[in-house]
């Protein structure tokens, strides 16, 4: 009967990444879909959870619930805003409210098991795949009929076909959501090599990273390199592991001063898109972006509560008043739905989570591969944040696996006890044998 549970939000993941790939072949509007889909799946499991006498509902009242059921509070009282809008405040609802609260709850229930944690991974390397199949093909053969309308009817080659070059989005909204959701999955993939059990797997995540850094690559996003960074920096913190350390200091260093200090490799397009992230003041957009959040600054400073949740951009809803400026990134876009009251709240939140569950990995997981496996979650959120700073990166489907890898920290401490009386529960049978 577990299995069922399990299986089942396991299905969710599948269904969030599978919307993505369905949108080579067809439009879909993954808002609405995607609350529907994680309605469905997790009252599903809910009920299985409920008719199961096994079920330990511990695990799931953990700090995370209560940080986001406290955002919760706040989300409501947005609907008050006299700027609201009702749609996009439902629209909304799903990626600012119900993926992390449903993360945080059910997560620590039903993810029992190191395999479970594995089985989370196969499932995205799959769609890792068709996700750079998608990228490869349109590289190399062109774009589709659907590819086409994106860029030329509803605007997009303004933003992926530029100076340096064309700006490949695979199955994404742009190329700036899929470089950093490949950036994720190179990051977590590649750690997660090291902590895997069999060869094949060491293997065969060693490969997935390896396709979603090319992924990176075409999609000319330099936003995921602070993904990249984020995630190596994350890990020399929690790694308790004086080689890792060097390791992560070493890498960080090169990989900044072979951006920053050398023009090697200047001649490929990509390479030269990314190496200008490290010299922002040189960038034309860059300074754009500055000058547009000193505007804003003055537009925020008499409204404590922001313009109304999904109201960040101008256009999108008919509401009485607009930001006429372009957020260009999530924190910004927090900062002017919710205001400041919102994004300090906002930041203490995830603040307090990356803290907490860097103390859970680092003091409370004795198994070295159950806390390698969970740090790669949690350096990808670290790297994420990081890249959501400078863009607008909470899009579809990222934030389902953002709030997984929190939730997994607080599995973590559960996973490793049922492991540690297997152990023992072991060891006394063999005792018993032998006696």
């Amino acid at each position: 009967m577990m299995n069922n549970k399990i299986t089942t939000f396991h299905a969710l993941l599948a269904a969030q990444f599978a919307l993505i790939a369905a949108s080579i072949f067809v439009n879909i509007k993954t808002g609405l879909f995607s609350m529907i889909i994680v309605l469905i799946f997790t009252i599903i499991c809910l009920i299985q959870l409920v008719n199961d006498e096994r079920t330990n509902w511990k695990p799931g009242q953990n700090v995370m619930t209560y940080l986001f059921t406290a955002w919760l509070s706040f989300y409501l009282l947005e609907i008050l805003n006299p700027n609201n809008v009702i749609a996009a405040w439902n629209i909304n609802l799903t990626p600012y409210v119900l993926i992390p609260l449903i993360c945080a709850f059910v997560i620590p229930v039903v993810i029992r098991t190191q395999k479970d944690i594995e089985l989370l991974l196969m499932i995205w390397s799959f769609f890792v795949i068709v996700y750079t199949i998608k990228g490869y093909w349109q590289k190399n053969h062109g774009f589709s009929t659907k590819d086409l309308y994106f860029l030329y009817a509803l605007g997009g080659a303004r933003t992926h076909i530029i100076w340096s070059g064309i700006r490949y989005f695979s199955c994404f909204s742009d190329a700036a959501n899929y470089g950093v959701h490949a950036a994720m999955s190179a990051v977590i993939f590649s750690i997660s090599a090291f902590f895997v059990d069999s060869k094949w797997k060491r293997i065969y995540f060693i490969l997935i990273a390896a396709a979603a850094l090319y992924g990176m690559g075409i999609s000319g996003t330099r936003a995921a390199m602070g993904v990249i960074m984020g995630g190596m920096l994350m890990i020399t913190i929690i790694a308790k592991n004086v080689k890792a350390l060097l390791a992560g200091i070493f890498i960080s260093i090169g990989v900044f001063c072979f951006f920053s200090f050398t023009n090697i490799g200047n001649r490929n397009q990509y390479i030269y898109k990314m190496r200008s992230s490290f010299h922002p003041t040189e960038d034309a957009s860059y300074i754009v972006r500055l000058e547009n959040r000193q505007r804003m600054k003055e537009l925020m400073a008499d409204k404590p509560i922001g313009y109304g949740i999904g109201l960040s951009k101008p256009g999108n809803f008919e509401s009485k008043e607009q930001m006429p400026y372009p957020p260009d990134s999530w924190l910004v876009s927090v900062w002017v739905e919710t205001g400041i009251i919102g994004l300090v709240l906002y930041l203490g939140i995830h603040g307090i989570l990356f803290a907490w569950c860097s103390w859970i990995l680092m003091f409370k997981v004795d198994n070295k591969k159950i806390r390698g496996l969970v740090a790669a979650w949690l350096c990808m959120d670290a790297g994420f944040f990081i890249a959501a700073y400078v863009n607008d990166v909470m899009q579809y489907p990222n934030p389902l696996p953002i709030y997984i890898g929190f939730a997994l920290c607080f599995a973590a401490p559960h996973i490793d006890k049922r492991i540690s009386e297997e152990k023992e529960l072991m060891s006394n049978q063999e005792i018993d044998k032998q006696e």
